[in-house]
């Protein structure tokens, strides 16, 4: 999925989040994956409302308030404990980093010497780590923006009264060279939380870049100005164009997608379980082992992975660095697939999450295998008593 950024009303943590969940992520997944952070309780608010006559989601972490102060190391440690796959889990500290070499700067202080604690908070640490996983869960490879708007005035802040933009936004736009619109709006208009993630997130400044518009996703500021829409819109294109004359939200379609392949002679057979592991925590869409034939009549293993087109080098590298092979093939190809969805199922025994695709729902294999050990039932006798709860077609686990 490729993005357009239109930031006439600036840009903040929970603006991205709410275009995020407006453009398609399910809010129960995003909560689970959230949870995985340990962190007081919170509850995450998401509303239907309007700015200046657009509407769009407006979202709120209902987070207790904290006066911790927190190094970048703490940071990091505290989302590396999360479970996140790993494409997440190096974007959500590439915003933290972002913003602790802005702070720092700001301070004359080395980043690790930062004490975070506005851009430390819950809040802020729920929302870049939710940007992160949206930005992974969407599947987005390319991101243009047009000009930020900056915002104009004073904001009161733990340091005391300072002008707008905040000194960190400051380094990070002049650090990154992000365009700045002429005039500024009368307020904050762009957190330094949001404009690392844009940082983070974008590879080109400029207006327009998509050749059509499948899906649109509008996050809603806090505040309801008068004279404009205070909201951060986000123009989507699908990479996969549908291959029926309908091209409509469930027909098939052709994505572009990097099959990885090494032909392995010469490895311990145990050792296939943590590349596997890495693999798919890395975001690999399939992994397969195929035997076969080598020189001088030696069995050996043929390795694929089919992996997004966006992620080919990173996955590449972990087959060289977890496997004896001293090569892997890289063959750009095309998959015909149905567009997923994924939504949680409550149960008498648990959340199950479930997969849409074809019309079809299918059961998360580890959220039904989860159910069987702790009920003690068969997979087959613990398939049958979900089924009812499920509702629609239904084709057992995926």
């Amino acid at each position: 999925m490729k993005w357009q950024l239109q930031l006439d009303a600036g840009i903040s943590g929970d603006m991205f989040l709410g275009a995020c969940l407006d453009l398609g992520v399910e809010r129960e997944e995003l909560i689970h994956a959230l949870k995985g952070l340990v962190l007081p309780p919170w509850r995450l608010v998401v509303e239907e409302a309007k700015r200046g006559g657009m509407r769009g989601l407006r979202v709120t972490f209902d987070a207790p308030e904290t006066h911790d102060h927190r190094h970048l190391s703490e940071i990091i440690a505290l989302i590396q404990a999360a479970d996140f796959p790993e494409p997440v889990m190096r974007g959500a500290v590439a915003i933290f980093t972002i913003l602790a070499e802005a702070e720092g700067q700001v301070h004359g202080l080395p980043a690790t010497a930062i004490h975070f604690h506005e851009v430390g908070a819950m809040d802020a640490i729920l929302d870049i780590c939710g940007a992160a996983w949206s930005i992974w869960r969407l599947g987005v490879t390319g991101v243009g923006a047009g000009p930020l708007q900056l915002g104009s005035g004073s904001v009161l802040c733990q340091h005391g009264r300072m002008p707008i933009p905040a000194p960190a936004v400051v380094e990070i736009v002049r650090r990154y060279r992000i365009p700045v619109q002429p005039q500024g709006i009368e307020g904050e208009t762009a957190t330094p939380t949001g404009v690392a993630i844009l940082a983070y997130l974008a590879d080109r400044f400029a207006l327009g870049g998509l050749t059509r518009i499948d899906r649109t996703g509008v996050g809603l500021g806090q505040r309801d100005p008068s004279g404009y829409a205070n909201a951060l819109r986000i123009l989507a294109t699908e990479e996969g164009e549908a291959i029926t004359p309908g091209g409509g939200q469930d027909d098939p379609f052709l994505e572009p997608v990097t099959v990885l392949s090494a032909h392995i002679d010469d490895m311990n057979p145990e050792w296939y379980g943590l590349l596997w592991e890495k693999l798919f925590e890395a975001g690999a869409l399939d992994v397969g082992l195929l035997p076969m034939t080598m020189k001088k009549g030696r069995p050996a293993v043929r390795l694929e992975v089919v992996v997004p087109a966006s992620e080919a080098q990173t996955l590449a590298q972990i087959v060289l660095a977890h496997s004896t092979t001293l090569g892997v093939r890289i063959q750009p190809m095309q998959r015909l697939a149905w567009r997923r969805s994924k939504r949680l199922v409550q149960t008498p025994w648990g959340p199950l999450g479930v997969v849409e695709a074809g019309g079809v729902g299918r059961i998360e294999y580890e959220d039904l295998a989860n159910i069987a050990r702790l009920r003690e039932w068969s997979i087959a006798e613990t398939q049958e008593k979900l089924r009812p709860f499920l509702g629609g077609a239904y084709s057992g686990e995926g």
